[in-house]
């Protein structure tokens, strides 16, 4: 598996300048890195989220996208967090249709969060979520609902997730739904463990035919202290439709998806 040096190296210098300047700072809790729990900052917490999302491999020749984010969170109030994303974006492809882009700057997003009960005071901690992306040439609404249930030290989450994407240039609208799921234990104050699941589906325009769809499944882990935090997490399709290799789709989607993130609090 081939992985962008140039890019790969640059995340890793972003990574450890954080860390060595993490001395004094304090970061919060996260178990996942596909799902997002109910749980919001309090308010007048500023946190820096480094991103970094890999996808690999469709089954022919080399591919490898990458996706860098840099996230900017701010508790508005103790049930409202607001965030600022910078996204940028990375193809390499030879041996296939697939067409390479060089690293560049794709779009900004700005988020709300918004928890409706406090923590075990409902059934299932629920929460709602909101993104906007835009990036010159196209739009992208993002709206979510988000779950969450503790059980001592077992948290799990589910998300379900809506995304209209606009390009205004072309004119031509695409949308997608998404459902996650994860469960981690932990093993530490400091050391959790999991596993996630991701089920992606594409449409045509707004939600009209379904064009394809993609099951993903790994492990996460994740890393807390109270300085910062870091989670990683590896999914690998199991099955797709339409089928074109090995009972996967690996015209929308990849083979393989990782994905870590840093924390800190500011």
């Amino acid at each position: 598996m081939k992985i962008n040096n140039k890019l790969f190296l640059f995340s890793n210098l972003i990574f450890a300048g954080i860390l060595i300047s993490s001395s004094v700072v304090k970061a919060d809790k996260k178990y996942f890195a596909r799902s997002y729990t109910s749980y919001t900052l309090p308010a007048g917490a500023l946190e820096l989220e480094i991103w970094q999302t890999g996808r690999i491999s469709k089954g022919l020749g080399y591919y490898s996208r990458w996706q860098p984010r840099i996230e900017f969170e701010y508790g508005i109030t103790d049930r409202l967090t607001g965030s600022m994303y910078l996204n940028f974006n990375e193809v390499k492809s030879s041996e296939n249709n697939y067409q390479s882009k060089p690293f560049s700057f794709s779009t900004t997003s700005f988020e709300l969060r918004y928890r409706l009960s406090n923590p075990n005071q409902w059934l299932i901690d629920p929460a709602l979520y909101f993104e906007l992306a835009y990036g010159g040439d196209k739009v992208e609404y993002e709206p979510k609902i988000l779950l969450t249930k503790r059980f001592d030290k077992i948290i799990s989450v589910v998300n379900f997730n809506s995304e209209i994407e606009r390009n205004i240039t072309e004119s031509e609208t695409e949308s997608a739904f998404e459902i996650t799921m994860g469960v981690a234990y932990e093993l530490t104050n400091n050391l959790a463990v999991g596993l996630e699941f991701r089920q992606d589906r594409g449409y045509e325009d707004v939600y009209g035919s379904e064009v394809n769809r993609a099951n993903f499944i790994g492990p996460v882990v994740s890393f807390q202290s109270d300085k910062f935090y870091i989670v990683f997490n590896f999914i690998a399709q199991i099955s797709g439709n339409p089928a074109s290799n090995s009972n996967l789709e690996l015209i929308g989607h990849e083979k393989y998806e990782l994905r870590t993130i840093l924390g800190i609090e500011l």
